[in-house]
């Protein structure tokens, strides 16, 4: 999804966020804000561009996870939200609503975990047949923090009926999104053994980060799963390549236009 004029507010808020989260060093904030508006193309995606930002950041810093508080702060909620929510839901779809229940939070845009399972517009009748066709292996993207929590139902459901998923997250710190660094950090492995790097620290997935084992599964015969904004505006532009079911609750009025659906609904979005 090419960035579009309603971005330039949410990457500004990112600069905003990032740079008083770093210190707060003005000069960082100006020289950011200088390079968004160099930066801000018609032939750009909105995660390339806040990449650029965040590198640029961290190195005038020194900075390299300046999400790491939000983040466990993430975490140790989102596990208090799911226990109450789980029941143990054995339908596909059901799981589905859960994962989507995950990408509710998100530092820059703000929300919060509800006390309900949200109801899923869209395609989760597609993205529920999409998922149970294929090879048993399958990828699935991660996001934050809260998707992971709220994903592991769905995994170990998954799981128990024959499928191997290998959940994919970012190598080192990227926005506010799960790394591997938070992986080993909080022992995240004893939770579900397949977790696997994208081996880059960029938002979202570019395609050029489609390498190595992520590459493998790409291009099998097993379902992919993206989660969050961040990986449908840069998978987006090449999922011509194969079928992708994106699960996320939409942010932003861009990422509304291009998936048909308002601000605030959680969707099930079949490409």
């Amino acid at each position: 999804m090419k960035v579009q004029e309603p971005c330039r507010a949410c990457l500004e808020g990112l600069v905003r966020k990032t740079t008083a989260l770093s210190g707060g060093d003005p000069g960082v904030l100006d020289s950011s804000l200088s390079l968004l508006e160099d930066l801000f193309a018609p032939n750009a995606t909105p995660p390339a561009i806040a990449g650029k930002l965040l590198s640029h950041i961290r190195r005038r810093t020194g900075i390299w996870d300046p999400y790491a508080t939000i983040k466990y702060h993430e975490y140790r909620d989102a596990l208090a939200a799911v226990r109450g929510l789980h029941g143990g839901a054995d339908r596909l779809e059901d799981l589905l609503s859960l994962s989507a229940l995950g990408n509710s939070t998100d530092y820059f845009t703000g929300g919060t975990f509800t006390d309900d399972v949200p109801v899923v517009e869209g395609h989760l009748d597609l993205a529920a047949a999409a998922i149970s066709r294929g090879s048993d292996e399958m990828l699935m993207l991660g996001d934050n923090m809260g998707d992971f929590v709220f994903d592991l139902p769905l995994v170990r459901f998954l799981e128990r009926n024959g499928r191997k998923v290998f959940y994919a997250v970012r190598e080192r710190p990227a926005q506010n999104d799960l790394s591997m660094e938070d992986v080993r950090r909080l022992g995240l492995q004893k939770l579900h053994p397949r977790i696997i790097s994208t081996g880059k620290a960029n938002v979202g997935l570019p395609r050029e980060d489609i390498t190595g084992e992520i590459e493998r599964l790409w291009k099998g015969e097993g379902p992919v799963i993206a989660k969050g904004m961040g990986n449908f505006e840069t998978i987006s532009e090449f999922d011509g390549e194969r079928q992708v079911v994106y699960i996320m609750k939409v942010k932003c009025p861009a990422v509304a236009r291009a998936v048909g659906n308002d601000v605030g609904t959680y969707i099930a979005h079949v490409r």
